[in-house]
């Protein structure tokens, strides 16, 4: 059987194909990469807090305070605080304010005025900057997984200042909140919780605000949640409060949240109280995400005050 040799034009169309074939390989990994390097860029920067500059302290409300620091649990990065001592106090209340807040600017700028009137209620209070924000050390923020660890620190620090465990509350205001669940959930030596806004799991939240918050189309959100493993070393999309929150009971949680939070909508708080039914829950009529304090300022402090004085061992 006689074979025909490769005319010119079958070469030339060999040639092209290989040659269409070599490009189109060049053109994807081209685009692979580059949306692997948006992607990592994206995770870089969005897991950096942002510094607010300091408003108000608890002196700005009459009250004396200490200038501490501190480890977190674990020894990766110091942790700035303000610590409001009470004589004879056997009951102590953490503060931790939420993402790109801090200490001092958490309630549009009234956490240490919200701090002294728990003080002035009997209670010695810390309030403390999450790593990366205020004047604690540098670090990324990941929605309550490593945070957890700065609040652990403060225990420690109490602990070690004569506090004994049940005695110390913590109230968290967002992503302090989430942080908060998780502390509690991992220490009895937290003897009530209050979580202010908190979102039941991060990944919806995420979803909801991706666009707003990187400026890309939400088909890069699951390759910078990838890259975001490899950057931080955890997992973000694992942030999941609504999972840990039960396992603080028999202890005491208080559920805050604003019926017209439009960051963290109602039903994360809803969520919440679904997920641990032995929980207290308030709903803030038309407040804001973070607002409640200031919509019910007297009423929040009461409640508040009201629910550690009980359930705090003096």
């Amino acid at each position: 059987m006689e074979t025909t040799a490769p005319t010119t034009v079958d070469r030339r169309a060999e040639r092209l194909r290989r040659m269409a074939l070599s490009i189109a390989a060049t053109l994807v990994t081209l685009v692979m990469a580059l949306y692997l390097g948006i992607s990592t860029y994206a995770a870089s920067t969005l897991t950096m807090p942002q510094r607010d500059t300091e408003v108000n302290t608890p002196a700005t409300f009459g009250a004396r305070f200490e200038d501490v620091r501190f480890p977190a649990r674990g020894e990766d990065v110091e942790i700035a605080a303000w610590y409001l001592p009470q004589p004879d106090a056997s009951r102590v209340v953490i503060l931790i304010h939420g993402k790109d807040s801090s200490r001092s600017t958490e309630f549009q700028g009234r956490f240490s005025e919200f701090a002294v009137r728990l003080h002035e209620r009997g209670f010695a209070v810390l309030l403390i900057d999450l790593r990366g924000h205020g004047a604690s050390g540098d670090a990324r923020f990941s929605f309550g997984l490593a945070e957890r660890r700065d609040i652990l620190g403060a225990v420690d620090w109490l602990m070690a200042q004569g506090f004994r465990a049940g005695s110390i509350g913590v109230l968290g205001v967002s992503m302090g909140a989430a942080s908060a669940i998780g502390a509690a959930a991992a220490d009895p030596a937290i003897g009530a919780l209050v979580a202010d806004c908190s979102y039941a799991e991060i990944e919806p939240l995420m979803q909801r605000h991706w666009g707003a918050a990187s400026g890309l189309p939400d088909i890069f959100l699951p390759s910078t949640l990838f890259m975001g493993r490899f950057i931080l070393g955890m997992d973000l999309a694992t942030a999941r409060p609504v999972t840990e929150i039960d396992d603080i009971a028999p202890r005491p949680v208080l559920i805050i949240h604003g019926s017209a939070d439009a960051f963290t909508p109602v039903e994360h708080g809803r969520a919440l109280a679904a997920a641990a039914p032995a929980a207290e829950y308030w709903e803030v009529p038309d407040a804001g995400h973070a607002r409640s304090y200031e919509v019910e300022p007297q009423q929040y402090v009461d409640r508040v005050t009201t629910f550690f004085l009980q359930h705090l061992t003096g």
